[in-house]
């Protein structure tokens, strides 16, 4: 299994198993191998011979030493989390749409929101989006373990406010995993959520698909606050261009198709 390993790259690998490295740094290898020529070339075969694969310019995903070549796949959220490393992220849109239940089809795209860098990488076959946001948006954020790593994504309600947001073609697609989730989220949260949200017309169109759902008026009473008297209408479905509809006046949405 090792026999087209060196002694030096057998070395590395375990040193960093030891460590209980998974992200390989160039950092780290010159910490190793001193000399910046071996360490460069120590990178450089090891990616070859594919027992490291390469994140971004000076990052690797460690292959763990007793993984047969080309039959070893990575968790993609543990990829995202170590892509991301200290930087502010969560995983999120369509990836947690799906994971928390709202849709059925499984996206090909792991979404990494984060508040320094828009990217995009594909590794070991998946795509992967980092999608830079504004810190204002940076909230709602869980912390689960995978693998021994910690890796954060977006909760259920913190989701479903990226769904108003983002809504997959249609505002008809939220209004459905609204459906689908409204007796399993905590209201309460969720339209705490929506209040703190910087996107006013997101608040507004919640709001309306909210009340139509069945939510008490008492939960709604800060969201309404929250959208203000400006009187500036939008449509429901922003994917409609057409501002033809009826006119909700008290959450300032023209009911557009």
């Amino acid at each position: 299994m090792y026999t087209n390993l060196s002694k030096d790259q057998l070395y590395l690998i375990s040193r960093a198993e030891f460590e209980k490295q998974k992200l390989i740094t160039t950092q780290f290898v010159q910490k190793l191998f001193p000399d910046r020529n071996k360490a460069y070339k120590m990178v450089v075969y090891l990616t070859r011979k594919g027992r490291l694969i390469k994140i971004e310019k000076g990052k690797y995903l460690l292959v763990p030493i007793k993984a047969p070549n080309q039959q070893w796949m990575p968790n993609e959220f543990v990829v995202a989390a170590l892509w991301m490393k200290e930087i502010p992220y969560y995983i999120g849109y369509y990836t947690m749409y799906h994971y928390w239940g709202f849709i059925d089809q499984i996206p090909r795209t792991i979404f990494v929101l984060n508040t320094a860098k828009s990217s995009r990488r594909m590794i070991c076959g998946l795509r992967y989006d980092a999608v830079k946001i504004d810190k204002k948006k940076y909230y709602g954020v869980k912390k689960i373990k995978i693998d021994e790593e910690e890796v954060s994504i977006s909760d259920k309600e913190r989701t479903l406010v990226d769904f108003a947001y983002n809504p997959l073609g249609s505002i008809y697609n939220f209004k459905e995993a609204l459906r689908r989730s409204f007796k399993e989220i905590d209201l309460e949260k969720f339209i705490r959520y929506l209040t703190m949200f910087p996107v006013i017309s997101v608040r507004k169109r919640a709001g309306l698909l909210l009340e139509e759902s069945g939510c008490k008026d008492s939960l709604l009473d800060e969201l309404k606050k929250s959208i203000g008297k400006t009187q500036t209408h939008v449509v429901l479905n922003p994917f409609n261009k057409s501002r033809r509809g009826k006119i909700n006046k008290e959450w300032q949405i023209i009911v557009n198709k």
